[in-house]
């Protein structure tokens, strides 16, 4: 599923969430989300979005921060303005200039 896929769901800006989250589909969060996120398809976490928990996706697309797990089965990218504390395991990992890494990274291919 890519970035321009039809958006099936967000959590605005100045929003919170405590909980589980699993969904199909693309959702974005410019929230704030406190609890594990489950999808077999891509997270777009905007500039404003903060997840604490652990992240189960096929794709993310990380402009806000993720602390804790990032499980992706096909690809992470890390913009810019990105995030992530805690662990990464994905098969593609691509991180932007500017954008702040401070995990323990498995890439696996196969």
């Amino acid at each position: 599923m890519s970035s321009d896929a039809p958006l099936n769901g967000w959590l605005g800006p100045g929003a919170s969430f405590a909980g589980a989250l699993a969904y199909a589909g693309r959702i974005r969060v410019d929230g704030i989300l406190d609890g594990d996120v489950s999808t077999p398809d891509l997270l777009e976490l905007g500039v404003t979005g903060r997840i604490e928990g652990t992240v189960r996706v096929a794709q993310a697309l990380v402009a806000g921060t993720i602390i804790g797990r990032l499980v992706a089965t096909e690809r992470v990218t890390v913009l810019e303005s990105g995030v992530v504390e805690g662990e990464v395991e994905t098969p593609w990992l691509d991180v932007r200039p500017g954008a702040r890494l401070d995990a323990r990274v498995k890439v696996h291919r196969g």
